[in-house]
């Protein structure tokens, strides 16, 4: 590729006079997008290698469309490239929901010349901007291009460092080639075709689009990692492109968003096939009339129970039927809202078929509802009368003669016989109110018929009948009760009801659902979190093993909830349901048999009988698999509106132009994956602006719940003092609590800085509303959030100066000051070298790296050089983490030398953990270095006495490192010291590196050498501080660090030696192996790395995520942290 410098010179622009103010949070947005868009692909996430696997997918065009292109592109006088550039960038506007596209760009412009224009496109997407109005803008640009040079990597906003390892900032590019290119050798004869070089060089990148312009005729193709998508989301890309090529030019005219780009094909598999759930079913019944049935069935069965007594069938629709005739007596007629005022109990459900058996709908009031409220649904459904269990508050503000009293015995005046009443099922049911985005409840009206369609199918699909009990657990005014009692009752079941007092006590509910046999449970996953949480901490002496079913749905599942529930009950039917009040309890389940480990939550599933369920954009178009769209609920399950808010009821319930009837706007996002299950991704009303960006609150909860490091999070945006919206972390703790600094470190690896929370709430438990939903309007207020601007402490000597500049310097950024750490703003240690080495050229004094462990703060580190001890004398035992009260962890270096490397390490443990390195002796540049590892071994324990003259000793070694920890243990046992714990940290027991390993090579090469060189180009820009596997890490100076190396290789040889001559010799003893995931070493040593044959005591293995470098980076040192702490805590239990 030829990039004619003097033209780049030349042709210069800044930035800022070439993109939109907002730029870098729209860039930086636009990424996130893009990763959502490469996951669609159906592969890994992350590429494994630099120089990717790249596959090519010609996309065929027709001689009739290349003809209406042709046609189209002379009469609208616009290149026919601008015009597939234009439908490329609105395909990922679709793909990624984003309105605005960043590409990475070539175009190649001359054979002769070779000249070559590189560097960044942009387009901004209005849907409602014409296609040929977009198509102008963009041709602008392209036709444009020679004219300005375009952005280089090199010159990348400072801000994209901060990405995430395998975010890039161009994740599409595409190449523009005018006419036959190629690179000719010296003799003239072609060598390469110029776009497969090209191509090459934007190896970094995804996805891209090469377009080839020739005198004859316009080709495309798609350039793709091999490793992200699959072949069939190319072919689907394409055939989307060709779709949208097809219908545009014909009617250039039209809005961008109106446009649909599935095919036939794929249109009628969303909307038709994935929704072919049309089933029979008893339409005319009711929801009385099915428990009236069952009574016919079995009068005598058990229909309720509480406490220690119970109803029958008979008994039921007895005073059922009192209450009935009582009401129609009172002149309750067809279709009248009656009010429900009553505690948990027998009334309740006697109190919901008598209205229903009077032709009546029935309208929960929950007696605790603060009076406005009760008073607000009164007058919402315009209710006849309200049906009481005492002599409530609202009696005195409505009058007491709509207010009726129901008691055990309702009064035998009246007949008992079911009443004589044709009740159609498309009357009402009952209307349940739902909190209102404007501070008013909803009241969702749902017809008999609906209800009964999800009764029945329920019922069927998963065996409920006589036999089952289910435990009643949900307050009467969240709509999961409506299957709760009519459902257990249509299929002659028993419903036992628990006191408020229960509910708020999971060892009374496992003790109900041992007493009672349960078979069904159905709630909000926190309560079976709850319950599941119980069992792990006590396990009771007695299991049941009789539950048959489990329902959750109202909230998100915990990904790892169902294998705790198949734990305790293997046998259970773990089943997750979703949907909307307005779409009758559920309009979708999915059958969870197993956790698949790549799932980051539960999929949403598939539609029940008689309900539909499309994915759509803001035109009401389906959008492609896996593209995120709104979720819309269509079939009999779908309510008949708001009461009373004709307004609201037609925003919401609008027609359903695909299988007819009407569909709900959920205003839940989600997308349909290639299995063809949906996938929920939350609110749409959930996402908020944070600094310019546009935030999904429930993408930080997922990663924080996910992270293993806390139980539970919740994440809202508030406003500070100055009126910034600011994100608030709530976290519920594990019993080993973690550090907010830990999380928003573990954070920072995964998400962009604008996403992490500034205040941190720490709650023992999160407040629940009456249906068992988490409450966030109860969570506490943060009264006080700090404004977002920090004030910089100013140096106050020239030290400090000079020490400030120079971080300045070699951090690129300027909002440091003296407080800021060396390593909580991304040092390293090449960086450290660095700085030291030009603050020695500078003071004319010598620093060890060590110094920086001490005194991280340019504070703390001016106060170090300017005081006398700045000549102190070597020492190979350095602090890591100095405070704690608990004993000591010392840890020894690897071929490292230094133990920098375990920098990250004392954020992730206990805050009383101390944690000591010991390093390479000889590293002062003054002291020879040692080549006997006993020699070494005595002179590190002889500063750990020192330092702890009476132990308790915690030792560790990592990689080679281990070994010198075997042997100070060995040389302190004959001391008399007793050694608590060895650790070693992923050290193999053949020291394959210090043998003649080539004989040995050839066996494993194959297998090995591919996965060793991807971990090692992963690894080693991960520790020296790269935030990308690909990120290049700025290049030290040779004249500042060549004496530096030269003493480096000196100790190294010397270890070589040592390590090589010393015998490995079994042991009395205990070993804790943290051995890395993802193996680097070249021969296969089996799960123990061959630590079984020396550990006579045994050898106890924990795995940590990542290799043998990045295993001490976050996110994996968390892990490491965390497991290490835990077994420090448990072997030191009741000894210090």
């Amino acid at each position: 590729m030829n990039c004619k410098k003097s033209s780049l010179k030349q042709k210069k622009h800044d930035m800022s006079t070439m993109l939109p103010d907002e730029i870098e949070p729209i860039n930086l947005n636009l990424i996130r997008k893009a990763n959502a868009f490469i996951k669609q692909g159906n592969k890994a996430s992350k590429p494994t290698e630099n120089f990717v696997q790249r596959g090519k997918y010609d996309i065929d065009i027709d001689d009739g469309l290349a003809e209406a292109l042709m046609l189209f592109s002379e009469s609208a006088h616009i290149a026919s490239s601008s015009i597939f550039i234009t439908a490329f960038n609105i395909i990922l506007q679709r793909y990624t929901g984003q309105n605005f596209t960043l590409l990475g760009q070539a175009v190649i412009k001359s054979e002769e010349t070779e000249d070559v224009d590189i560097g960044c496109f942009w387009s901004e997407f209005n849907s409602r901007q014409t296609f040929l109005n977009q198509l102008r803008d963009i041709d602008t640009q392209v036709s444009g291009i020679s004219d300005y040079t375009r952005l280089c990597s090199a010159q990348l906003p400072q801000g994209l460092a901060k990405l995430p390892i395998g975010e890039e900032f161009f994740q599409f590019f595409f190449v523009c080639e005018k006419e036959n290119s190629v690179i000719r050798s010296a003799n003239g004869a072609p060598e390469i075709e110029l776009v497969n070089e090209l191509i090459n060089r934007f190896n970094r990148f995804y996805f891209g689009l090469h377009i080839k312009e020739t005198i004859d005729n316009t080709s495309i193709s798609l350039f793709f990692n091999q490793e992200q998508f699959g072949i069939g989301f190319i072919q689907r890309f394409g055939n989307h492109l060709i779709n949208l090529l097809k219908t545009a030019i014909k009617d250039p005219d039209l809005s961008i968003g109106s446009y649909n780009i599935l095919g036939n094909t794929e249109a009628t598999v969303l909307l038709k096939d994935f929704n072919r759930t049309v089933t029979a079913y008893p339409k005319e019944k009711t929801l009385f009339s099915l428990f009236e049935e069952q009574v016919l069935k079995g009068p005598n069965n058990i229909a309720l129970t509480k406490a220690d007594k119970q109803l029958t069938y008979y008994e039921v629709n007895q005073r059922a039927n009192r209450l009935a005739h009582q009401l129609i007596a009172e002149g309750i007629k067809p279709g009248d809202n009656v009010g429900l005022l009553v505690n948990r109990g027998f009334n309740m459900i006697i109190g919901m078929l008598g209205i229903l058996k009077s032709g009546g709908a029935y309208v929960p009031i929950d007696p605790d509802y603060p009076i406005d409220r009760q008073e607000y649904i009164y007058n919402q459904s315009h209710l006849k009368i309200i049906v009481a269990d005492a002599n409530y508050k609202l009696k005195s503000v409505i009058g007491k003669k709509i207010f009726k009293l129901i008691d055990a015995d309702v009064s035998n005046s009246f007949a008992d016989a079911n009443p004589n009443l044709s009740i159609d099922s498309t009357q009402l049911a009952y209307t349940i109110y739902t909190s209102g985005s404007t501070g008013r409840p909803k009241g969702v009206m749902i017809e008999h018929h609906s209800a009964v369609n999800l009764i029945l199918w329920v019922n069927k699909i998963f065996n409920v009948g006589p036999t089952d009990k289910l435990l009643f657990i949900t307050s009467m005014c969240f709509d999961l009760s409506v299957y709760d009692i009519f459902g257990m009752l249509a299929a002659g079941g028993t419903l036992v009801i628990a006191e408020k007092d229960e509910i708020q006590d999971v060892k009374k509910l496992y003790s109900m659902l041992v007493e009672y046999k349960i078979t069904f449970w159905d709630s909000v996953p926190t309560t079976m979190n709850y319950l599941m949480r119980t069992l792990e901490m006590e396990e009771p002496a007695y299991r049941y093993d009789g539950l048959k079913t489990v329902f959750m749905s109202g909230d998100w599942i915990p990904v790892e909830l169902p294998d705790k529930i198949k734990k305790f009950y293997p046998e259970t039917a773990v089943i997750s349901l979703g949907g909307a009040t307005e779409g009758t309890v559920w309009s979708n389940f999915f059958v969870v048999e197993q956790v698949d480990k790549n799932w980051t939550s539960i999929p949403y599933g598939k539609p029940i009988a008689n309900n539909f369920f499309y994915v759509l954009n803001d035109h009401l178009q389906p959008v492609p698999v896996g593209t995120i769209g709104e979720l819309y609920i269509g079939g009999v399950g779908v309510a008949r509106g708001y009461a009373s808010d004709a307004e609201k009821t037609a925003a919401s319930f609008i027609a359903d132009p695909f299988n007819g009837g009407k569909m709900y706007k959920t205003g839940d996002l989600g997308r349909m994956m290639p299995d063809f299950n949906m996938e929920f991704i939350g609110r749409k009303d959930n996402q908020v602006k944070i600094q310019g960006f546009r935030v999904e609150l429930g993408e930080i909860e997922n990663v924080l719940s996910t992270s293993g490091l806390i139980r539970s999070a919740l994440v809202l945006a508030k406003n500070d003092l100055q009126g910034v919206k600011r994100l608030v972390a709530y976290i519920v703790h594990k019993e080993v609590k973690v550090t907010k600094e830990v999380l928003a470190l573990y954070l920072k690896e995964i998400l962009p800085d604008y996403m992490i929370p500034a205040i941190w709430v720490e709650m023992e438990r999160f407040p629940l509303t009456g249906n068992g939903k988490i409450d966030r309007n109860a969570l506490p207020d943060v009264n006080e959030v700090p404004a977002a601007d920090k004030k910089l402490v100013a140096a106050e000597t020239e030290t400090e100066n000079t020490l400030l500049e120079i971080w300045k310097e070699y951090f690129k950024r300027n909002e440091l000051d003296v407080t800021s750490n060396f390593f909580e703003i991304g040092g390293h240690s090449l960086m450290a070298v660095q700085i030291l080495s030009k603050l020695k050229k500078i003071t004319q004094k010598s620093f060890q790296i060590s110094a920086l462990y001490e005194y991280p703060t340019i504070r703390m580190l001016s106060m170090f050089i300017d005081s006398e001890r700045r000549n102190y004398n070597y020492k190979s035992l350095v602090p890591i983490k100095q405070s704690g009260s608990k004993a000591p962890l010392y840890i020894i270096h690897g071929d490292g030398l230094n133990v920098l490397n375990f920098s990250e390490l004392p954020k992730y443990v206990d805050p009383e953990q101390p944690l000591y390195g010991l390093q390479a002796l000889g590293l002062n540049g003054v002291d020879e270095p040692i080549d006997s590892l006993p020699v070494i071994a005595y002179l590190y324990m002889q500063e750990i006495i020192e330092h702890n003259p009476s132990g308790p000793y915690l030792l560790a070694g990592y990689s080679s490192g281990g070994y010198v920890a075997m042997e100070i243990r060995k040389q302190m046992l004959t001391l008399g010291k007793k050694v608590e714990m060895l650790i070693i940290f992923d050290t193999d027991a053949e020291k394959t590196e210090y043998k003649d390993w080539y004989s040995l090579l050839p066996k494993k090469a194959k297998r090995h050498f591919p996965r060793l060189i991807q971990a090692f180009k992963m690894s080693v820009n991960q520790f020296f501080g790269g935030k990308s596997p690909y990120q290049v890490p700025p290049l030290i100076q040779k004249q500042d660090t060549k004496e530096f190396y030269k003493l480096m290789n000196k100790i190294k040889a010397k270890h070589v030696t040592a390590f090589r001559n010393y015998p490995l010799e079994p042991f009395n003893g205990k070993l804790y192996l943290y051995k890395a995931k993802i193996s680097v070493h070249y021969v296969e040593y089996g799960n123990l790395l061959g630590w079984e044959k020396y550990a006579q005591k045994g050898v106890e293995l924990f795995e940590v995520p990542g290799d043998h470098f990045s295993m001490l980076l976050p996110p994996h040192v968390a892990y490491l942290g965390a497991t290490l702490q835990k077994n420090i805590n448990d072997v030191m239990k009741g000894k210090i």
